[in-house]
């Protein structure tokens, strides 16, 4: 079951999706979209149903300032309910400096079809290059979510970072801190070659209780770190650091 947005009376989702369904969506797939969906049925009928009958934009590598799109990127269930996600742009195609910009289609299983329920246009933008890490499901206390990792390199220094969203009246609601969380930093490339720099690198898990652990390894400016950890626990609506120091730009 996700969260309580299984629990919402039909008649007050599609109350609140019609909102969404006005907003200003792309009238076409990205180039790419239906080759990046082979083999995927579930990502495949989902896109169907939350997007019905749009076209697949030609792939123009001269355009410099290509249009809006919708490009399917991952669909994943939670318990009768499947959630669409796609970006704004094929990845790789935005600015540099651009993150993907994530939206949800919330879709309900009704015997063998899916039901477009709600739509949270662009609710998340993270990594660079249009493009993203890594979408994962989560459980947070009573709320099913995702977890979205994304980074960059900038004049050679290269970060990578989480952010942790639960579902929640058709939208996925940020409980993470307001820059997510740090996973791992470097900026070995930015400095000059033979001198000490900084390489840290984390990984993360999330207890359905809402516990967020990121176990971190590395060396700060030439010297070895003792591995460490932070943990973070949902309080409220928020996750906030109960053990250890979290790592900052």
């Amino acid at each position: 079951m996700i969260g309580r947005l299984v629990v919402l009376a039909v008649a007050c989702l599609l109350l609140g999706a019609q909102g969404a369904w006005a907003e200003d969506v792309p009238q076409q797939l990205c180039p790419g979209s239906a080759a990046s969906m082979a083999g995927e049925t579930l990502l495949q009928n989902a896109l169907k149903a939350a997007y019905p009958n749009l076209p697949e934009r030609r792939d123009d590598p001269d355009e410099s300032d290509p249009e809006a799109c919708v490009y399917p990127y991952q669909a994943n269930t939670f318990g009768n309910t499947v959630v669409l996600f796609t970006l704004s742009q094929k990845p790789g195609e935005d600015c540099h400096g651009c993150g993907a910009k994530i939206s949800a289609d919330f879709l309900r299983r009704d015997k063998d079809r899916l039901v477009p329920i709600a739509r949270h246009r662009e609710f998340g933008e993270s990594g660079s290059w249009g493009d993203l890490t890594a979408i994962t499901p989560v459980r947070a206390g009573s709320d099913d979510g995702i977890g979205v990792e994304g980074g960059g390199t900038f004049q050679g220094e290269t970060y990578s970072s989480l952010q942790i969203f639960i579902f929640r009246d058709g939208q996925a609601r940020a409980i993470s801190p307001e820059n997510g969380i740090i996973l791992s930093q470097s900026d070995c490339d930015a400095v000059p070659h033979g001198k000490p720099c900084t390489d840290i690198s984390g990984t993360w898990k999330m207890e359905p209780a809402g516990r967020v652990t990121v176990s971190y390894r590395g060396r700060r400016n030439g010297r070895t770190l003792p591995p460490f950890k932070v943990v973070y626990d949902r309080r409220g609506d928020a996750l906030e650091v109960t053990s250890g120091t979290p790592l900052s730009f």
